[in-house]
C-alpha cells in the first residue's frame, strides 16, 4: 500500500475522532482492521494519527498564522492539520510529499477547486514556519506553555495556579513515556523470570524492569502486546505502575471482603485477587453491563476466581451493602489528565464545564460508598488525573462533613523513592515527568470505630 493510502486512512480516523466523537484508540483499531496493512504502514498511520492529535493545539496555532480557515469543514481542517504535522515534526517526510498528498486528499474529499489553496497554505508553512515568533514565558506564561506543549490554555492556567511553575514541566513533559507499555506479571500463572524468557522467545527483546513494582516490566513501542499468546494465556496483564501502586495502597489480605466500585476493565480487581492468593471475595462494579463483561473476561483469563463482577451504580446508595466491606477502592471517573500521553484526544475534548460535572459524580460516589465500609475499615480514593479540584479538595471536603473518617498512614504502601511526595501522611499526587509513570492521585482513609 502506498503512502497516499495510508494518509487517507489516517485522515478518516482523525475525522472520526475530532468530529464524530470517537475515542482515538477505538477509531484507530477499528479502521486498521478494515485494511490489509503491513507493519510499516500501521506504524506510519499510528504516528500520523497520534502525532497530529498530540500536537493539534500547536498545529492549529501555527495554521492560524497562515490562514483564517474555519473549522466547519472537517475534511479540510484535518487535511491541513495532518499536512502541517508532517512538515513541522516528521523529518523523514519531504515537505513536497506532505503537500502533494494533501492536494490529492483535497481532490478526493472536498473539491478540485480548493487544491491550490491547500497547496499554497502548506508550502507557505514549509518555507516560513521557523520564523514564527512564539510569545515568551515571561510575557505570557500560559500561552507559551500552550504552544510549546500543545495543551489548552485554560488547562495551563489551572496547573500554574494549582502547582506553580516548577511542577508544570513535571506534568506536561512526558514525551519519553510515549510508546511505553507496562506489563504486570501474573504470579497465579507464572513468575517474572519465566515471563521474560517467554517474551524474548516471541521477539519482545526491548524489556526493562519496572521503576517501582517488582512484578512490573516496561516494553517500548509495542502496540500488539495483547495479541501475544502469553497474554491470552493470562501470563500478564497490561497495567501501569501508578495503577499497581494504587492497588498496593488498599493493602488487601487473604480472606478480605473487598469492593472495587468503579472497576472496569478490572485491572486493579484482578491484581487484588492475585495479592489475596485467590482467597476472599471481591465485588467489582461498573454501571455499564458490557464493561462488566470485560471484568469477567479479564478475571477468567488471569485465573482470578474470587471476583464477582456485576452491573451497579456506585453513586446510588443501597442498604444491602451498608458496612459490608473490609476495604473499598474508589478509582472514580475523572478527567484523565494524568494519561494524556497515552490518549492525546483527552486534552482536545475536556472542558471546564465537563470537569465540574465529573466532580459532582466523584462526590456522590465517595459519599455513597463510604457508607459501605466497616468500622475500622479502609477506603482508598484514586483518580488518573492531575487536578486538585478532583483530588485533594474532594478529600478535604469529604472529611469536613464526615467526622467518622480520618486520613490513614499511606507510607507503608508507597515505594520508598516516592515517599517525599506524600501529602498529609495519607495522599500522593504522581506526575508523569517527575516519576516516569502515569499521573495519578491516591488517598487512604480509615473509618473510625465509634
Amino acid at each position: 500500500m502506498g503512502k497516499s493510502n495510508t494518509r487517507e486512512i489516517a485522515l478518516i480516523i482523525l475525522k472520526q475522532i475530532n468530529y464524530d466523537g470517537k475515542y482515538s484508540n477505538i477509531a484507530l483499531k477499528n479502521e486498521l482492521k478494515r485494511h490489509r496493512l503491513d507493519a510499516r504502514d500501521i506504524a506510519f498511520i499510528t504516528q500520523l494519527v497520534y502525532g497530529t492529535l498530540e500536537r493539534q493545539i500547536t498545529i492549529d496555532w501555527v495554521l492560524s498564522n497562515f490562514t483564517n480557515v474555519k473549522k466547519n469543514n472537517p475534511w479540510l481542517v484535518n487535511i491541513l492539520r495532518m499536512g502541517c504535522y508532517q512538515i513541522l515534526y516528521l523529518d523523514k517526510v519531504p515537505h513536497s510529499a506532505a503537500c502533494n498528498e494533501a492536494v490529492e486528499l483535497t481532490k478526493k474529499y472536498i473539491s478540485k477547486s480548493l487544491t491550490g489553496y491547500v497547496n499554497g497554505v502548506l508550502r507557505n508553512i514549509a518555507r516560513n514556519h521557523k520564523n514564527i515568533a512564539i510569545p515568551s514565558f515571561e510575557e505570557a506564561p500560559a500561552t507559551h506553555l500552550m504552544i510549546k506543549y500543545s495543551c489548552p490554555k485554560w488547562l495551563c492556567d489551572m496547573w500554574l495556579n494549582q502547582y506553580g511553575v516548577d511542577n508544570m514541566k513535571n506534568i506536561l513533559d512526558s514525551s519519553y513515556l510515549e510508546g511505553m507499555t507496562t506489563l504486570r506479571t501474573n504470579s497465579i500463572k507464572t513468575h517474572k523470570t519465566k515471563l521474560i524468557q517467554e517474551l524474548k522467545k516471541l521477539g519482545y527483546d526491548d524489556l526493562e524492569e519496572g521503576l517501582y513494582i517488582n512484578s512490573a516490566l516496561r516494553i517500548k513501542n509495542i502496540r500488539n502486546i495483547e495479541d501475544s499468546p502469553l497474554y491470552r494465556q493470562g501470563y500478564y496483564a497490561v497495567q501501569g505502575e501508578s495503577s499497581m501502586i494504587c492497588t498496593h495502597v488498599v493493602d488487601v489480605a487473604p480472606g478480605d471482603r473487598i469492593l472495587d466500585a468503579c472497576s472496569a476493565p478490572g485491572g486493579k480487581a484482578c491484581y487484588m485477587g492475585e495479592l489475596m492468593d485467590n482467597v476472599g471475595e471481591i465485588d467489582a462494579w461498573d454501571i455499564h453491563p458490557h464493561r462488566v463483561d470485560l471484568i469477567g473476561k479479564n478475571a477468567s483469563r488471569l485465573g482470578v476466581s474470587i471476583i464477582n463482577a456485576v452491573p451497579n451504580n456506585a453513586a446510588v446508595y443501597s442498604d444491602d451493602y451498608n458496612e459490608l466491606y473490609d476495604k473499598i477502592l474508589l478509582d472514580v471517573p475523572c478527567s484523565g489528565l494524568g494519561i494524556m500521553h497515552k490518549k492525546p484526544d483527552i486534552k482536545l475534548k475536556i472542558t471546564e464545564k465537563g470537569i465540574e460535572n465529573i466532580i459532582a459524580v466523584q462526590k456522590r460516589i465517595l459519599k455513597t460508598c463510604s457508607r459501605y465500609v466497616k468500622p475500622g475499615g479502609i477506603l482508598v480514593y484514586s483518580t488518573c488525573t492531575i487536578n486538585k479540584n478532583e483530588n485533594e479538595d474532594i478529600i478535604h471536603d469529604f472529611l469536613e462533613s464526615n467526622v467518622g473518617f480520618e486520613l490513614d498512614d499511606i507510607y507503608p504502601f508507597v515505594p520508598k523513592t516516592l515517599e517525599n511526595y506524600v501529602q498529609s501522611g495519607s495522599m500522593i499526587q504522581l506526575f508523569p515527568g517527575r516519576d516516569g509513570i502515569d499521573g495519578f492521585f491516591i488517598a487512604r482513609l480509615r473509618r473510625k470505630v465509634l
